[in-house]
């Protein structure tokens, strides 16, 4: 295949890629325009995989909508503590229910779970002190390192490490997101904190490309398991919402860990 061949999807990407930096933009305007970003992904992270990995057939609308108002009351009157317990609670109740029904879908479940706990995480980072910052330099990084990837092993890949997973995932895409990541996340540290660049900001960035991947990964596993190519149409170029926030699946808990929390 040519260069152009192997880039002929960009220009798509690229568009797509204008829309999502615009709507991000939004959701930092406001504590308000930033909970109805965060109940958007519940409620449509929810929705696609229960449209390709959890069929749950006329169930599946009527418990995206519960699950997400339930989750919304707990981010607006809840501690993080308090609301992460809860929202823990109802997935396993929800998770449960759907599990003795249909008797199958415990792998996408628990996928689901963890998703529900990382979005609301995001919520909490931008109730912080300067937290739109925060968001920033997660969301940004996090993006560019799937960017980063995915560049890096078009130029690059040939050695395949997931091949039964992921056949496109290769070691030298890896590696170009870490080095990628980790450079534009101390730059970002440093002009959106002012603050000088540590060994903790070095080795937190490497630590989140590295999950951002498997992210990415558990992603493709849910996706293989369900015979689909992507979690949705919704990014046109892109695939669906899960298709471009794997990459926050696992990093966000540790980014608000090391961040925020231990700080």
């Amino acid at each position: 295949m040519t260069k152009e061949g192997k880039f002929a999807d960009v220009p798509l990407r690229v568009r797509t890629w204008c829309y999502i930096v615009v709507v991000f933009g939004l959701a930092l305007l406001h504590p308000l325009s930033l909970l109805m970003f965060i109940m958007f992904l519940i409620y449509w992270g929810q929705l696609e995989l229960f449209t390709f990995a959890i069929p749950i057939g006329s169930l599946k609308l009527g418990v995206a909508v519960l699950t997400t108002l339930i989750i919304t009351i707990c981010l607006l009157l809840l501690s993080i503590e308090e609301s992460l317990l809860t929202i823990l609670g109802l997935s396993m109740i929800v998770s449960a229910g759907i599990y003795l029904k249909y008797k199958t879908h415990s792998f996408f479940l628990a996928v689901m779970s963890f998703y529900l706990l990382s979005t609301a995480i995001l919520f909490y980072i931008g109730l912080a002190k300067e937290g739109y910052k925060y968001l920033i330099l997660l969301v940004v990084p996090m993006e560019l390192n799937d960017v980063s990837q995915y560049m890096a092993g078009k130029l690059f890949g040939k050695t395949k490490i997931t091949p039964h997973i992921s056949p496109n995932k290769t070691l030298e895409g890896v590696i170009g997101g870490i080095v990628m990541t980790t450079g534009i996340f101390n730059l970002m540290y440093y002009l959106l904190f002012g603050e000088a660049i540590t060994l903790k900001t070095i080795l937190l960035a490497m630590a989140l490309s590295i999950l951002g991947f498997l992210g990415d990964l558990t992603f493709s596993l849910v996706k293989r398991k369900a015979n689909v190519k992507d979690t949705g149409t919704l990014l046109p170029g892109h695939g669906g919402l899960l298709d471009r926030v794997d990459s926050l699946l696992y990093t966000t808990p540790l980014f608000y860990i090391v961040m925020l929390w231990i700080k």
